[in-house]
């Protein structure tokens, strides 16, 4: 039986091969208006003699392997298909947002398979969002750059995951098509130990906001948190407070319940 990060690549292909892998998805929400903006998509791994695993059980794995290419594919193929879907049933609010790994990025012809993807779903590219973690963006600048200038040409959001767990410096980002920048929980979480950290976060806001790049403060799960970014004007939100990432129906579900409840959106 095997335990944490002691998969193989076969072991995760053959799982790609078997559809043992499903993708659940977590909602990222403009408390201001009080909509659903997203759906995070969220990898789970059906395991025959282990149950359920999430990602930080094989994702190491993956990406170390390089499975993450075709992990990465199936993730993003299932998610399209699935949001064009829920599209086509007059749900408006399905838009969603797929995480990448720099082995995809790097991946020579990665735009045109995310091309592919869109034409074979008949998802609108804007209805597309490609997140990569601020530290890819600034491993290979030259290569990530060329890569989401020729996935911007197709018409997908890219957004930066992760911000401010590493310098969240916004002017090394400058050189990069970004459309918006997730606020890291974790950063959520010390500014509200300390003055300092609020004051970097709120200026964080501020000059994204200049930039016009769209923020969203990822990790939130209390009230205090949630107080915290209102009153830094910052209303696009995604975390546990809400609810944890859910299976395709079940989100389906939530999301419904989100929207016709008044009392739960305030």
């Amino acid at each position: 039986m095997k335990s944490k990060d002691t998969f193989s690549k076969k072991d995760i292909l053959q799982a790609v091969e078997l559809k043992q892998f499903e993708v659940y998805y977590q909602p990222i929400i403009n408390k201001e208006k009080n909509t659903i903006l997203s759906g995070e998509a969220l990898v789970r791994w059906n395991h025959p003699k282990l149950g359920l695993l999430h990602p930080n059980s094989f994702i190491t794995t993956a990406e170390k392997t390089g499975s993450i290419i075709q992990l990465g594919y199936f993730v993003l193929r299932e998610s399209c298909i699935q949001s064009k879907k829920w599209k086509d049933e007059g749900y408006a609010f399905f838009k969603v947002t797929v995480n990448l790994s720099l082995v995809q990025l790097i991946d020579r012809g990665f735009s045109k398979k995310v091309a592919h993807v869109l034409a074979e779903s008949g998802l609108d590219p804007h209805d597309l969002e490609l997140e990569i973690t601020e530290s890819m963006a600034l491993d290979d600048p030259e290569s990530t750059r060329k890569t989401l200038l020729e996935l911007k040409e197709l018409g997908v959001r890219i957004i930066i995951d992760d911000f401010g767990a590493g310098f969240a410096n916004l002017s090394h980002l400058r050189q990069f098509p970004v459309d918006g920048l997730k606020i890291d929980g974790q950063f959520i979480q010390e500014s509200l130990k300390s003055e300092r950290d609020t004051k970097i976060m709120h200026s964080i806001i501020l000059l994204a906001r200049a930039l016009d790049i769209d923020i969203v403060a990822e990790g939130v799960e209390t009230e205090e948190q949630l107080a915290l970014l209102k009153k830094m004007e910052c209303q696009v939100v995604q975390g546990f407070y809400f609810t944890h990432a859910l299976p395709g129906k079940e989100y389906k579900e939530w999301c419904n319940y989100f929207v016709n409840n008044p009392a739960l959106r305030v």
